[in-house]
């Protein structure tokens, strides 16, 4: 190797780098004398790569181009993530500062600005930093990220002052005051701490191994491959191994046949900017570098440098492609543009791609893209097949056992143990609380279906135990799901109850104000909620590293309330990946950008390349603006594309691609990637529009995979039980049930279905129902004639008594229980009046009467609220409705007939203690508990008996017609308004029939 040539070297983006590179090495690549190594020689070599995945598949291509056997690999290390053990700094630098982990820079930011909002209370910013602590994380995250580039680019951040001197927005000044913080408190800390930017550590090091390789001279073999030297330190250390005896420096796809017009245009979003600038640094002309391997790169290598043609030599496109069809045909060989609908098209039509891959034995396939959202979309297509693909990203912490345990645990501590919050800690695999796994989840359920299920929200979660023993005893008002339960099963679920208790209740009380203290609490409570089970099972290693993590860098943060915890460790559980041990090399995989620059796979498939995703919109972030950036010296952010850029033309140039995007991403349309524009353009200038994807099958595939062979909408459910398991009895209230919507009647009578409520924190009108009446009623059955001199005191008593059943749930009695007194003052206000000729009352009294219904014995039943009884031997009947009682049109037509059945029953003697007596009137009173508490409502009707006789009849009428097997059931029949929600409706699936036109 000649002296005066820089040893620097590329591999087209055609050729397989690292089996290249690992075949030169074999070959004696870089010595001088070009002597082959033996196998034990071998291990004096050192290679630097960009990415651990990338050192992992050298070492493959070592052991494959070998045969494996006996073999002392090259010390083989990742340049990104480099190890002082391999660089280790000469002994009279001195030690290096620690480096401050991620998490111990957002806590450390988080304390700061805590003392900046303090110290800076006038500001807006900083007086919602008090009101929302929590909102300091955010900030920290944003300050992180801004420290972190300029740390990378190695920018000093004492000249922040420098950007006073530029013109600027007021907010923009606001934003330098409190950069102050990055400026001067940050460092302090550091410092303090003996610490340094993990960042500008790595920077550090990097410079001074270029230094101890430059002082040193090593004859050893030394490379540095794949890497675009990009950050500042890297392209010094690489400048240092190329002035090596044994040095060299391998650069990922060089383009060596771009016209140099073109090559001097080369701006920031080319991916050949980077290489242009370490060039430069590297003081090597483009023509110097040598193609390393022997086989010349094929035509994708010229089609690739057009496509990427610097827009200030566009005009020079005409002349280059003119002639040249064929080369762009040849060049287009093995790749395929696939324009989908949508994303869901797309990751569909990736997964297919993929599995065809599995197809062939040994044919290995690999996706890229930028968009996580989109690779776990694949992946889950992939599923359908139980097609199992290596993502590199791995899985956040957050989706396994014991991290997904603690942020439901995290969860409900924030919202004090509600209902939705409970429920799902409760149902969670490893939520055991010292019980069987079994039995846990039977008593879960249990817990679930009586306290939280009711429409009363959730008890305390110091009284679960009590609400649970309460919800055992009401038998009148159970679920029908809970009544087979057998005491057994009530007394276990109770001491369930009393051990969730003992566990969660204690973490609303003394809450800690330190991070630790929070870590220490929730790992005790996590460790008795699962027991060991916690800390093991996939991700269990990476969550305890997070908690030892956390608990050591937590001096950086000296206070630290429940929500602000909340939100750090959330954040650590999102942002940890949990990678799986692949046993064995996988034949799909997921790769992000940067590892796959010197990954090949025989398929690889480019999904994402829509504009602002591959390459994403460039980005200033809020700190700093362009002007800014350039005072400093920053790049811009048009530099990060030409990154992406590089790794689309390294991918691009494997042998078998399929490039993807969508026409529409979410509710919007979208662009493609200027490549795949580019690229387009190219093949209809060359007359090969039939290449540019907007016919491909793969989409086609996709959505026949989805479609079904035909679409039948079902059809309106028309029921027709046999004539004996059709009810021989039903409530007053059922019967307008029975008119409005027949459906219902055989679900719950038939097919002995009853709704179970959802878990919400809406109280039920229903419950507050059957509280309000139950005092109601029991005041009016001790009260039957005479009212007592403090009436409203005495309702408010027997109210209290109700109330009582529900005192576990003060979430509820402080909404309802106001509402209750006013009602029970309103009462009292209102019954010496409507007393006035009554003899006495019957409240809360059974009454039922029978008739015959096609040869069988029918029976019509009812609770009267209260029946005033007159002196004169006539009576007046009156319902509490808590809700918006019926029109006195719709009882009059016979839609509510439910006061004028029970008149009918009363003037047949079906009230045992009243006997036969005729309905002068008929009322409902209307208790809201609003302004006004009440309203005494009268159902003014021209002849009460009339209407009641009229409404048996019409009643038996109908009942006749469902004596008759042909009579269906129908959905929905006459219900009082369109978009009301019956209970059944989902079963009876009427948004499906509705739609398709099939309605009563």
């Amino acid at each position: 190797m000649s002296a005066q040539i820089p040893p620097v070297f590329t591999i087209a983006p055609g050729k397989p780098f690292l089996d290249v590179l690992a075949s030169a090495v074999l070959n004696g690549f870089p010595r001088a004398d070009g002597q082959a190594p033996t196998k034990l020689e071998l291990a004096r070599w050192t290679i630097l790569l960009p990415t651990r995945r990338a050192v992992r598949e050298l070492e493959d291509s070592f052991f494959r181009l070998t045969g494996g056997g006996g073999l002392l690999l090259p010390r083989i290390r990742p340049l990104g993530d480099i190890d002082e053990d391999l660089l280790s700094p000469a002994a009279d630098d001195g030690e290096l500062a620690i480096p401050v982990s991620p998490p111990g820079q957002l806590l450390l930011l988080i304390d700061l600005i805590d003392d900046w909002a303090k110290a800076n209370p006038q500001t807006l910013l900083a007086q919602e930093i008090a009101s929302a602590p929590h909102q300091a994380n955010g900030l920290a995250l944003s300050l992180a990220e801004f420290l972190d580039g300029m740390e990378t680019e190695e920018i000093d951040i004492a000249r922040i002052p420098d950007l006073y001197g530029i013109e600027s927005a007021r907010h923009r000044e606001s934003i330098l005051e409190f950069l102050d913080i990055a400026r001067q408190s940050y460092p302090g800390r550091l410092n303090a701490q003996q610490a340094i930017g993990s960042q500008a550590r790595r920077s550090l090091v990097l410079r001074r191994e270029a230094q101890r390789l430059s002082a040193s001279k090593t004859e050893l073999p030394f490379i540095a491959a794949g890497s675009t030297g990009s950050i500042q330190a890297t392209s010094i250390l690489l400048k240092a191994i190329a002035g090596l005896g044994n040095g060299a420096v391998v650069l990922p796809g060089l383009d060596r046949v771009m016209d140099e017009p073109s090559w001097l245009a080369v701006g920031p979003t080319h991916p050949q900017y980077a290489l242009k600038q370490l060039l430069q640094n590297l003081r090597a002309a483009r023509q110097e570098v040598a193609e390393l391997g022997l086989e010349e790169p094929g035509p994708r290598r010229w089609l690739v440098s057009e496509l990427m043609r610097p827009a200030d030599t566009a005009h020079l496109w005409r002349d280059t492609l003119r002639g040249r069809e064929e080369a762009v045909r040849a060049a287009m060989t093995g790749v395929e543009l696939v324009e989908t609908r949508g994303v869901r098209e797309q990751a569909l039509s990736a997964a297919l791609i993929l599995r065809q891959c599995l197809e062939t034995p040994g044919r290995t396939g690999c996706l890229v893209t930028p968009d996580r959202q989109l690779a776990r979309r694949v992946k889950v297509e992939l599923q359908r097949w139980n097609i199992a693909i290596d993502d590199s990203a791995g899985e956040p912490l957050i989706r396994y056992g014991g991290a997904s345990l603690l942020n439901l645990l995290l969860e409900a501590l924030l919202q004090e143990f509600s209902g939705e919050t409970l429920s799902a800690l409760l149902r969670h695999g490893l939520a055991a609380f010292g019980e069987s796994v079994d039995e846990a989840r039977r008593s879960a359920s249990l817990i679930e279906l009586s306290l939280l299920r009711t429409g009363t929200g959730a008890p305390r979660i110091g009284q679960l135990s009590h609400a649970l023993r309460l919800a055992a005893g009401a038998r009148d008002h159970q679920h029908m799901l809970l009544r087979p339960v057998s005491t057994e099963h009530w007394e276990t679920a109770a001491l369930q109850a009393h051990r969730i208790t003992a566990v969660l209740a204690p973490l609303l009380d003394d809450l800690p104000t330190t991070l630790t203290g929070h870590l220490d609490r929730l790992a005790h409570a996590c460790e008795a909620i699962a027991g060991e089970a916690f800390w093991l099972g996939e991700g269990g290693e990476v969550l305890r590293d997070a908690f030892d993590l956390l608990r050591r860098e937590s001096r950086f943060l000296r206070h630290c309330d429940l929500p602000r915890a909340a939100a750090i460790i959330r954040h650590w559980l999102h942002g940890l990946p949990v990678r799986r041990q692949a046993q064995g090399p996988a034949p799909l995989s997921i790769l992000g950008l940067l590892e796959a620059r010197l990954i090949r796979a025989d398929v690889m498939v480019m999904a994402g390349l829509n504009e602002g995703i591959w390459p994403a919109a460039p980005d200033c972030g809020p700190w700093l603006n362009r002007p800014m950036r350039g005072v400093l010296g920053m790049k811009q952010p048009e530099a990060q594309i030409g990154q992406t850029a590089h790794d689309f033309a390294q991918a691009f140039g494997n042998t078998e691609v399929k490039l993807l995007w969508s026409r529409r991403i979410g509710d919007s349309p979208a662009t493609p990637s200027r490549w795949i524009n580019r690229l387009q353009m190219i093949l209809t200038a060359s007359g090969l529009k039939d290449l540019t994807g907007t016919n491909s099958p793969w989409p086609m595939m996709a959505r026949k995979l989805s479609e079904p062979k035909s679409v039948v909408p079902a059809p309106m459910p028309k029921p027709r039980p046999p004539v004996a398991l059709r009810p021989k009895q039903l409530s007053v209230t059922r019967i307008e049930t029975l008119i409005r919507d027949p459906y219902a009647i055989y679900a719950r009578h038939v097919l002995r279905l009853e709704p179970v409520n959802p878990i919400s924190a809406i109280p039920d009108p229903a419950r507050r129902g059957l509280i309000f009446h139950g005092a109601i009623g029991d005041f009016l059955s001790h009260y039957p004639k005479d009212l007592p001199a403090d009436a409203a005191t005495k309702l408010v008593e027997y109210g209290s008594r109700h109330f009582a059943g529900i005192a576990d749930y003060p979430g509820l009695v402080s909404f309802w229980w106001p509402r209750f007194v006013r009602i029970a003052r309103w009462i009292a206000e209102q019954e010496p009046q409507l007393r006035a000729g009554v003899e006495r009352i019957a409240a809360e009294t059974m009454g039922e009467m029978s008739f015959d219904i096609a040869g069988e014995s029918f029976r019509l039943t009812c609770r009267a609220d209260r029946i005033d009884l007159f002196a004169d031997g006539r009576a007046r009947i009156v319902d509490y409705k808590t809700g918006m009682p019926p029109s006195a049109n719709q009882v009059e037509v016979g839609l509510s007939p439910q006061l004028t059945l029970q008149a009918a029953i009363l003037d047949a003697g079906g009230f045992k203690d009243i006997g036969k007596r005729q309905t002068i009137e008929i009322s409902y009173v209307h208790i809201s508990g609003g302004e006004p508490a009440g309203e005494f409502k009268p159902v003014k009707l021209d002849s009460i008996m009339s209407s009641a006789h009229a409404h048996l009849a019409g009643l038996k009428r109908i009942l006749t017609a469902y004596a008759d097997p042909a009579r269906p059931y129908l959905p929905r029949a006459m219900m009082e308004k369109e978009e009301a929600v019956g209970d059944f409706d989902h079963l009876s699936r009427y948004r499906e029939w509705t739609l398709s036109g099939d309605r009563p």
